[in-house]
């Protein structure tokens, strides 16, 4: 996205519409007219006192969440700050609200359509609806995403939109009228807009000599070749999450991270059937995916030696993973692959 750029994006749910939204700059027609202002909740200090002594006794500390508020100016005085009509659209069944093209035709086609009133009341109803967030409201782990382009680096924070005002309507029959909107993050963490990916295979069991590779394989490894161990590069300052998806057929597979931890899971995973061990602030969540596409939780299959979710954090660097189960055939071709997601964690935008 281009610098200046902010966008709103969360998932649709219970056939109540997603959001898409990308905003901040004068020619979105909803622009910022002061840099976003961020502000950290206050820390959660573990102090205890010295009973019989001066001073305290300093303990475990707690992070908790990031704000970001935003002035707004919806500005139709020359053109409609909502793009995709008809407006009744907008709104229906599993529809994206404001997730449309920046198309020139588009936007010269509705000039001759409606008055900058008329546009304002409906660019404000609309940003209205994208911050009320229906869609997430009804579930506790529902979360979208707000990102902000700057520097030349996009990077998000997870939540939800909260505090919605509209300003004084003076100008609204001009075509222009100030918002001021508030985004409130799960924790404290902002995170790269790239989302990285790392793989590990065993797909060799057997005692034959190993078949020359395919040449592209997407998200398959090639069938001749294993790839136990992996070198993750975490950059960003601050420590981030991973998520990890263990694909079968293994016995209990083991992930480790050498010098930081290990998970581990007891159970048994057939062909077709893989576990992904969410450990994201705002997931937390082990499961299941058997072959016909059910699901179910599994997090009592960790074992006692794995850490706690909000414990697996991967830190800036090189590290070091390393693949390690038990097969369930001798076949080759037949084993696990692990795939190791995660995004770079930042103090700031």
């Amino acid at each position: 996205m281009p610098d200046g750029d902010l966008r709103l994006v969360y998932s649709s749910y219970e056939s109540l519409p997603g959001a898409a939204l990308t905003f901040g700059r004068v020619s979105s027609g909803i622009y910022t007219l002061k840099q976003p202002v961020v502000t950290f909740a206050d820390p959660e200090i573990g102090d205890q006192p010295m009973p019989g002594e001066d001073g305290v006794r300093q303990g475990r500390d707690y992070q908790r969440a990031a704000s970001v508020t935003l002035e707004l100016g919806v500005d139709t005085v020359d053109a409609p700050a909502v793009r995709k009509y008809p407006a009744g659209l907008v709104a229906a069944p599993g529809q994206i609200i404001g997730d449309w093209p920046d198309s020139p035709l588009q936007l010269a086609i509705l000039k001759r359509q409606g008055t900058p009133e008329s546009w304002n009341r409906e660019a404000v109803d609309m940003l209205r609806q994208v911050w009320r967030a229906d869609s997430l409201r009804g579930g506790p782990g529902r979360l979208g995403y707000l990102s902000r382009t700057a520097g030349g680096r996009t990077r998000r924070l997870y939540g939800r939109p909260r505090d919605f005002g509209v300003g004084s309507e003076d100008l609204t029959s001009q075509g222009y009228t100030p918002v001021v909107a508030k985004f409130t993050a799960v924790d404290d963490r902002f995170y790269d807009g790239t989302l990285k990916t790392e793989e590990l295979w065993d797909y060799y069991l057997g005692s034959a000599p190993p078949r020359p590779g395919r040449p592209s394989w997407g998200d398959n490894p090639p069938w001749s070749t294993s790839k136990r161990t992996a070198e993750l590069v975490v950059a960003g300052k601050l420590p981030t999450h991973p998520a990890i998806t263990i694909y079968g057929p293994c016995i209990n597979p083991k992930v480790t991270i050498n010098g930081l931890w290990a998970v581990q899971l007891a159970l048994t995973l057939g062909t077709g059937e893989y576990v992904t061990i969410n450990a994201y602030p705002w997931s937390r969540t082990v499961t299941k995916w058997a072959a016909n596409g059910s699901t179910m939780s599994v997090a009592d299959k960790l074992t006692r030696a794995s850490p706690r979710l909000a414990n697996m954090t991967l830190v800036p660097g090189r590290l070091q993973a390393q693949l390690s189960y038990s097969p369930v055939t001798t076949q080759r071709f037949q084993g696990p692959r692990v795939k190791i997601q995660w995004r770079d964690a930042y103090a700031y935008w």
